[in-house]
């Protein structure tokens, strides 16, 4: 495995102009061309090497592999032109470029397995209804078996191109080469059955095959899909973005943290919490200092809001600590940010902050919690008003 990836990247390196470069799109269509044109050129051989065999046997399970892999040439292809598409700069149309035709792409490739695993999963039954004798010699299926060491290999060096560049769709390619391989030996196990007499076992197995195809379909579908509805970052981006923001003398705090992506490119918006003492021409020099040093770690835009605190409010501490105890206290509840106390009395102020769910809550559920920690703040401080807000499911707090 180790031996394959050296191999993998040996190729990258010698084969992409700027290979290190994964972020760039130009760089990225390169690695697209490069699997997939591999692919295509492997999979129509192998198509080539099955279909004859196939036929020579009478095999429908052998037939219905080489169907899935001249199937594997078109999903490559369109891996291809989604690559092509994706290094598109961005325009009127679409401000945020083109990135997302990898995740297109890969949903593309979907499609085309599933329509491939009807026309298999129909041949195949046909073959059990009305079985026939596919006797294969056994210098037959040692070319079968060594199809499938290739496939494998296929599989192996398109997953780790996908792994360089951190693409859904190359992945993607990669799990149909690997379903490739499942079917194949499921075909091998057919043909030594028939030497056995046992011939409805090649449609069983052709069954088996278009199973397997489905089951890539749905799975390379979902991976697509998520990208394309605008699926959760992961717990380390938004750590990085935070403290990336934290690092910032002046900054003591960061909530509300909301990403979108769009193939390489990012939005990233956030709040910092900050003395509400400074001048706000240092703290509008602060937020666009935070700003250039996320986007020189993720690529593209990122907005930062101020959230002047006043910490030296007299009973800033008090009120903090009795906040933690009742939202610390509260299985619903996670964390609280951005608190505010509005007022010059010392006793009578407007206390404003935001509480982290533990959880998913409807509008009941959340009403409810607010004023469960409204009704014990105001057992400790009676006199003072609270303006509490839940955090929305798509901002993200540490």
């Amino acid at each position: 495995m180790k031996s394959m990836k050296k191999f993998t990247h040996w190729i990258a390196a010698k084969a992409i102009k700027e290979h290190q470069n994964v972020n760039d799109l130009k760089v990225r269509a390169r690695y697209g061309a490069l699997e997939g044109w591999a692919s295509i050129v492997i999979n129509l051989l192998l198509f080539v090497v099955k279909i004859v065999l196939g036929l020579s046997v009478r095999s429908v399970s052998l037939i219905a592999d080489a169907v899935h892999t001249l199937a594997d040439s078109g999903t490559s292809a369109v891996v291809i032109i989604g690559f092509k598409i994706a290094r598109k700069p961005s325009d009127k149309e679409h401000p945020f470029g083109h990135g997302r035709m990898e995740s297109i792409a890969a949903l593309v490739v979907s499609v085309l397995l599933f329509m491939a695993g009807v026309e298999v999963v129909e041949k195949s039954i046909h073959a059990i209804v009305k079985p026939h004798s596919s006797t294969a010699p056994t210098s037959v299926i040692l070319v079968i078996l060594a199809t499938i060491v290739i496939k494998e290999l296929m599989s192996r060096f398109s997953y780790q191109l996908g792994e360089i560049i951190d693409s859904q769709a190359l992945k993607a390619d990669a799990l149909h080469h690997r379903s490739d391989v499942i079917a194949t030996a499921l075909v091998v196990v057919a043909l030594i059955a028939a030497r056995f007499g046992y011939n409805n076992i090649d449609g069983v197995m052709g069954v088996g095959v278009s199973l397997i195809i489905f089951y890539s379909a749905f799975s390379i579908a979902k991976e697509a899909v998520n990208p394309l509805l605008g699926e959760a970052p992961s717990r380390e981006t938004i750590k990085e973005i935070e403290n990336l923001a934290l690092a910032y003398e002046g900054v003591s705090g960061v909530h509300d943290v909301i990403f979108h992506k769009y193939g390489q490119t990012s939005v990233i918006s956030l709040h910092i919490e900050v003395s509400d003492n400074d001048s706000a021409s240092n703290l509008h020099a602060l937020a666009e200092q935070v700003e250039d040093t996320i986007t020189e770690k993720i690529p593209g835009m990122a907005i930062v809001h101020v959230d002047p605190i006043n910490k030296e409010h007299p009973q800033y501490e008090a009120i903090s600590q009795a906040i933690k105890e009742i939202i610390y206290g509260d299985r619903r509840t996670n964390s609280f940010h951005d608190l505010r106390i509005v007022g010059c009395d010392a006793n009578r102020c407007n206390v404003i902050f935001d509480i982290v769910l533990e959880q998913d809550a409807d509008e009941q559920e959340t009403y409810d919690i607010i004023r469960s920690i409204t009704e014990k703040f105001k057992t400790k401080f009676p006199e003072m008003k609270t303006v509490i807000k839940a955090e929305p499911k798509y901002a993200y707090s540490l």
